[in-house]
């Protein structure tokens, strides 16, 4: 059994990783960093474990310390849910959210930016990556992805489909060959953009095609992509959503409409815990509220 004292640290710590910083978890539990940082190395020193790999810019958990967490992440939300019982929580405090570079360009910046408005006491930190990463690690609260579920562990919640599309400008066709099946790509430029490298259609007869040849442009970036194909770049592979404005104004168009392409689920990820943190919650309220307009076609 752990000691009052003990107990009192792994606390602290279980705060520090939540936090993300030492700042911040020193501004939350009211003292300051050089006494969380010596609190962290007698929690270490009792434990004859090290728990945080420390730099300047962030924290990183140890395979030892993620275990601590993981064990005590729970016991410390009801806690604190139980000690705040008595008066009203506030929606306060930093939100940690995790979502693709498109996914936040393209379709979240205006929600993002009502609810900073609706809860000015909630600070967002967003990290924009198409890389998976440790949500844990990293600290994050909610996490938004596309297609499969990476943690098993997250609670998966759908917002919407992304529909995707072959788009080419205009004037790339008036200048291109003729286009009347996937197997004639090969003849075209070719613009590839993150997550689909390879290109999948099926066609409504039950035929299908498989687009794994090269591509004059790749890019991770697929706001890049739609530009590079509105700049008559060649032709794109990506969400219909995201390139509504421009089919609309007649930039772009889309191409063989009797293929269908893929299809990508878009959810929000967020920890499994009984008491759920107010700005979490919020959060996930608020997202839910606006995801049919989100996806919507229309304006």
């Amino acid at each position: 059994m752990q000691s009052s004292l003990e107990l009192q640290l792994i606390y602290l710590f279980v705060h520090l990783v939540n936090a993300g910083s030492f700042s911040a978890a020193a501004r939350q539990l009211q003292m300051p960093i050089a006494t969380v940082s010596r609190k962290l190395a007698r929690l270490e020193e009792q434990l004859d474990q090290q728990l945080l790999m420390r730099s300047t810019r962030k924290l990183r958990l140890t395979e030892e310390g993620l275990a601590l967490y993981q064990k005590y992440q729970e016991v410390v939300a009801q806690f604190d849910a139980l000690s705040h019982s008595g008066s009203p929580e506030r929606p306060e405090g930093t939100l940690r959210l995790a979502a693709p570079i498109s996914i936040i360009a393209n379709l979240l910046i205006g929600c993002l930016t009502e609810f900073c408005e609706l809860y000015p006491d909630i600070q967002l930190h967003i990290a924009q990556s198409n890389e998976e990463f440790d949500l844990v690690d990293k600290a994050i609260d909610v996490a938004i992805v596309g297609g499969t579920q990476p943690d098993s562990s997250w609670i998966a919640c759908s917002l919407g489909v992304l529909d995707y599309r072959m788009v080419a400008s205009p004037d790339y066709l008036r200048h291109a060959p003729a286009l009347q099946h996937p197997q004639q790509l090969h003849r075209h430029k070719i613009i590839k953009a993150w997550p689909f490298f390879n290109w999948t259609l099926r066609h409504a007869n039950g035929d299908a095609f498989y687009y794994d040849g090269p591509a004059n442009l790749t890019l991770t970036d697929l706001n890049g992509a739609i530009r590079a194909a509105e700049l008559s770049g060649g032709i794109l592979y990506g969400p219909e959503l995201f390139v509504k404005q421009q089919l609309r104004e007649g930039k772009l168009q889309i191409l063989l409409p009797e293929w269908r392409c893929e299809k990508r689920r878009i959810s929000l990820l967020y920890h499994q815990r009984s008491q759920q943190p107010l700005k979490v919650r919020l959060f996930i309220e608020f997202m839910q509220s606006k995801a049919d307009k989100l996806f919507s076609m229309k304006d």
